[in-house]
């Protein structure tokens, strides 16, 4: 018996599941606690796509061939998303070593992981997102919804850790984020049916199962839902923003579901074929994203947002100290500052010069003009002082309206 397996999915395990995943899974416990069990195909079955021209070889995973090709690996995400495997289903953590061993194989050129499911073990997506991280330092990983398949809760939360998600139907199913938990249990100390279940605790053990207890004995869940669910939900949500900032203002982490064709620019990154997907993967420099010509301010942000915020305060930074050296002659002459602040160009030494003479001339006929005697003001002086105060309110909004821009 797999005792990790059956923890998982009997015990009071909190998944992140769909309603349509959760009616599926429910009837399959049924059947298999009846003693009807089909074991049929292994889901989330890896395979390794080798590409010869333009025709597709389906290739064992254990890349046992000594035949040169390039080649992607294919992560099929088609069951129960469980942290261990049993007859019936891989587990994340066979699927994560099956990974690595493939990624250590130089004509294994990236992935793509292939979901259609809604349902994992809070464990589970932990397990294979933090996988997925590694892989995408070295090779591309991207996602990719099963044509006419679903990528909800737990599947769309995997696939929020790959660089670009793509789906092959409009019609498809994300979304869905959201955490649950299901268990029955026996009130303690309770006599069913003739029986007397009795259950008891050590003196100091006040807090062993209270959450549970608690449910099954005085019907109050807020333990279970406060420190428990509330915790790995917001977890799951916050890593799933993390890995999709697009996401942000979608409401996406109240479990709202949306079809992939209204979710391209924030749940999806758009619609391809497999084939398309494989391109992708095995285009030039895909490997080194940063160095492609092609990427756009956007994708900079979304894919690499340590890097993108990286350059874009240090681009802020070298703004700054360029409208800082032209304000430093702002007294000598604030037009030619504003008109350089505005050119976009960094002050020259030939411009920082004219300003140097500029002003010790300025300061030479100030001093001369105080050792004279005070001149005889009239109505025209006063209207030229108040016309230059003018001026120089009208350069101060200028340069504020500048600052507030940067």
């Amino acid at each position: 018996m797999n005792h990790a397996l059956a923890r998982e999915i009997y015990g009071a395990n909190p998944w992140h599941i769909d309603p349509v995943s959760f009616g599926v899974l429910q009837n399959i416990l049924k059947d298999a606690k009846n003693g009807v069990y089909d074991k049929g195909k292994k889901n989330n079955t890896p395979t390794l796509a080798a590409f010869s021209n333009t025709k597709i070889v389906t290739r064992p995973w254990q890349l046992n061939s000594t035949e040169e090709f390039n080649g992607v690996g294919v992560i099929n995400i088609d069951g129960a998303i469980t942290n261990s495997g049993g007859d019936s289903s891989y587990g994340m953590l066979e699927l994560s070593s099956m990974m690595i061993q493939m990624s250590r194989d130089s004509r294994v050129k990236g992935f793509i992981i292939l979901g259609n499911s809604g349902d994992a073990s809070s464990m589970a997506v932990e397990t294979m997102g933090e996988a997925i991280d590694q892989f995408r330092k070295t090779k591309p990983v991207y996602g990719l919804i099963e044509k006419g398949g679903t990528a909800a809760s737990a599947m769309y939360m995997i696939l929020s850790y790959t660089e670009k998600i793509f789906a092959q139907s409009e019609m498809s199913i994300v979304g869905s984020n959201g955490t649950m938990i299901q268990f029955e249990g026996i009130p303690a100390n309770k006599e069913i049916d003739g029986v007397k279940y009795i259950r008891l605790y050590a003196t100091k053990s006040i807090k062993k199962n209270e959450a549970y207890e608690e449910a099954i004995n005085n019907d109050n869940y807020d333990i279970i839902v406060n420190d428990l669910l509330n915790p790995l939900n917001e977890r799951a949500n916050s890593k799933t923003l993390q890995n999709r900032p697009q996401l942000q203002g979608t409401n996406f982490d109240t479990g709202v579901e949306v079809f992939a064709k209204d979710g391209v620019g924030t749940y999806i990154d758009g619609f391809a074929s497999f084939s398309e997907v494989v391109s992708m993967i095995l285009q030039p420099n895909n490997n080194n994203k940063l160095n492609s010509n092609n990427m756009t301010k956007e994708e900079l942000k979304s894919q690499h947002p340590t890097v993108y915020n990286e350059i874009y305060n240090e681009g802020v930074s070298a703004e700054k100290d360029r409208v800082g050296a032209w304000m430093a002659h702002l007294e000598t002459d604030s037009k030619s500052v504003v008109e350089g602040i505005e050119s976009g160009l960094a002050i020259s030494n030939t411009a920082r010069e004219k300003f140097i003479v500029k002003s010790n001339s300025m300061n030479k006929i100030n001093k001369l003009a105080e050792a004279s005697a005070a001149p005889v003001v009239t109505e025209e002086s006063e209207t030229v002082v108040d016309k230059a105060n003018s001026e120089l309110e009208e350069t101060a909004k200028e340069l504020s309206n500048i600052f507030k821009g940067l």
